[in-house]
This record gives C-alpha cells, sequence and structure tokens, in this order.
C-alpha cells in the first residue's frame, strides 16, 4: 500500500507541475516594444570590446539578456571586473525607451531616448533623474552605433561638477 501512494503522490506532483506551468505561461505573449527597444533587443548574447577608460585601451566584455516576457533588457558591463555595472532598458508608460544604469560610482542615473536613426540610438540624462547634476560625477549620456548584426560602437559620456568630464568610446563584436 505504501508503494501505491508513494507512485500516486509521485504522479500528482508531476502533473500539478506540469500543469502550474502551462497555466503560467498563458497569456503572457513576448512584449512587442518601441522601435529603439526592439532595436537594442536584438544585441542579446555576449560581447567583448576595447576602450580607452582613461588608462590606455583596455577589453571589455558585456552581456545583453531579455527578461519580464521579452519587455526589458539586462546589460552587463565589465562582466567579473570589481566596477562591473548593470543598465536595465525598458519602455517607459508612454513607450519611449528608458535606462537606469548602476554605476559602479554607486548612483543610478536615469537616461531617457533622445535620438533614433536607422543605425543609431541616443539617450540623454532625464529630468527626473536622481542625480545631483553639478556636485555629482554620472554618466550623462549614452550612444550606440550598430554596424550589422554582430559589430557596435558605444559612446558613454560623464560629467563631473555640471561639466563633461571625460567620454569613452568602445568597439564591440559578438561573441
Amino acid at each position: 500500500m505504501n508503494k501505491t501512494l508513494i507512485i500516486f503522490f509521485a504522479m500528482f506532483c508531476f502533473l500539478s507541475v506540469g500543469t502550474s506551468s502551462a497555466i503560467a505561461d498563458e497569456g503572457h505573449k513576448p512584449y512587442v516594444g518601441s522601435k529603439a527597444l526592439e532595436r537594442m533587443k536584438q544585441l542579446a548574447g555576449n560581447w567583448e570590446g576595447e576602450g580607452d577608460f582613461g588608462k590606455g585601451i583596455e577589453k571589455v566584455k558585456a552581456n545583453y539578456r531579455l527578461t519580464s516576457a521579452n519587455s526589458t533588457i539586462i546589460e552587463t558591463f565589465h562582466m567579473g571586473m570589481p566596477h562591473e555595472m548593470v543598465s536595465v532598458y525598458h519602455d517607459d508608460k508612454n513607450k519611449k525607451l528608458t535606462m537606469t544604469h548602476y554605476c559602479a560610482v554607486a548612483n543610478q542615473p536615469k537616461l531617457v531616448l533622445t535620438g533614433l536613426g536607422n543605425n543609431k540610438l541616443t539617450m540623454d540624462l532625464s529630468s527626473d533623474s536622481d542625480i545631483d547634476v553639478a556636485h555629482e560625477m554620472h554618466i550623462h549620456s549614452f550612444t550606440v552605433e550598430f554596424e550589422g548584426p554582430d559589430k557596435m560602437n558605444q559612446q558613454w559620456t560623464s560629467y563631473a561638477e555640471g561639466k563633461k568630464a571625460q567620454v569613452v568610446k568602445v568597439a564591440f563584436t559578438r561573441q
């Protein structure tokens, strides 16, 4: 009798998990976002690049991962390094691309789309970002130029004391 009970219980658990997974996926269609978000989604995967961060040319690794029913992109920059950073891209309520950059200088500037061309996307600091522009070092703008499916160039502009402090350009290749 115990053997029958165990088999019954195992089958019940198996069927319950399968059914709940199917139910959980119902109604969660992949999100189709703004033109800018859809363009950024194409970056999903691993990338390697080179850029001058103020100490000569350095290699950098980045990863782009889709999450939340394809409505959000998580970018991990300087993967595996002590100064690893994360940026989260998503559309706001008006379907305008927004990014929060979780920076190694321990702040979180919010950037919004300001330009979109065929191969170029530009974002600038949002007016509602929680950054003291006059005193706090922060990422103030970001540009990505797409050079086909496997190459891109990024430009990160930082500000300090209310003025442009550094422009970092990184050339990436998909891995």
